[in-house]
């Protein structure tokens, strides 16, 4: 009989932990995928999820992106990457370009970061200035002294629209916790940049992606932080049709940030996603406004073909 019941034990406590491993696997998996559907611009590595496809030869591509971009010899710096393996591609990787308003991810980026300290709040309203107002890009100007919009307001046009006025409204509250960060998002990441009195900040393709792809690993800020600035960008609705979006499928969503140096540099960078395939592609070229967003377009679909079409 003793046996019977240690026999009988035996058996619930096998019950008991194969129940409890179902149960575990079924949580991991419905979390996981309750992660991919609000998480969905942030990398499917970080929550657990079904693999990328893997592409292991880029040569082609390569050889492609240098023959089409030789005529911008020590003008160009090119950085592609395929995200489910990591591969990349470089070009004029020592070659540092005016970046533009490519430096408004990581301003927006480092509000984040205080947001998250419980520093300041996104909710925080803020009353525009007359020394705010910037007609070169974006609209809010036209509001005028006196506006006023919250933080995530503001955020959202400086990365949907590259807006200049929401930039300096959110520099002005930023700037007074300068050092209350352990590190800003350029320290964080080891950004390699070049900023003097007689130049403006440049950076390599390759260093710029690096913002990029911290927030699509979710590397500096929160998940939800990631994601948010990632949707702003996914939204952009100023240059993506002159350049990385332009011959890319309308239903293939690319979080991307553009930057325009007058006629001298053009950018854009963002990441693409192709399904199963996503990737990063940095473009910064010295060509004028009218050429530069045609050479980044075909670039940039060059990159898409091949990675959708590639066995």
């Amino acid at each position: 009989m003793k046996k019977y019941r240690v026999a009988l034990q035996v058996i619930a406590t096998l019950l008991l932990a194969t129940v409890s491993f179902a149960i575990g696997v079924w949580y991991a998996g419905v979390y996981a995928d309750n992660q991919l559907d609000t998480h969905n611009l942030l990398a499917k590595r970080i929550f657990l999820s079904k693999p990328s496809d893997t592409l292991l030869d880029f040569e082609p591509l390569r050889a492609q992106f240098r023959k089409d971009l030789a005529y911008y010899d020590g003008e160009v710096s090119l950085y592609f990457e395929y995200l489910p393996t990591g591969t990349s591609i470089r070009i004029g990787d020592a070659q540092h370009m005016v970046a533009a308003s490519l430096l408004k991810v990581p301003a927006i980026m480092e509000l984040h970061k205080l947001v998250e300290a419980g520093q300041v709040s996104l909710d925080t309203e803020v009353v525009l200035r007359e020394e705010w107002l910037d007609a070169e890009y974006g609209d809010l100007y036209k509001k005028g002294a006196g506006y006023k919009l919250t933080l995530d307001e503001l955020s959202r046009l400086v990365l949907e629209q590259s807006d200049n006025t929401a930039l300096h409204a959110v520099q002005s509250v930023t700037a007074k916790y300068v050092g209350s960060l352990d590190s800003s998002a350029y320290d964080a990441l080891d950004v390699d940049y070049v900023d003097t009195e007689q130049t403006n900040l440049s950076m390599s393709a390759r260093a710029y992606a690096s913002f990029m792809k911290c927030l699509y690993f979710s590397c500096y800020l929160s998940a939800d932080s990631s994601q948010d600035i990632m949707a702003h960008l996914a939204n952009s609705t100023y240059g993506g049709e002159g350049r990385l979006g332009k011959y890319i499928p309308d239903d293939v969503p690319i979080a991307h940030k553009i930057g325009v140096a007058g006629n001298q540099v053009q950018s854009d960078c963002g990441i693409v996603y192709a399904p199963n395939r996503n990737y990063l592609l940095c473009v910064m070229l010295g060509e004028n406004k009218e050429r530069g967003p045609e050479v980044i377009a075909q670039i940039s679909k060059a990159a898409y073909d091949y990675v959708v079409d590639a066995r």
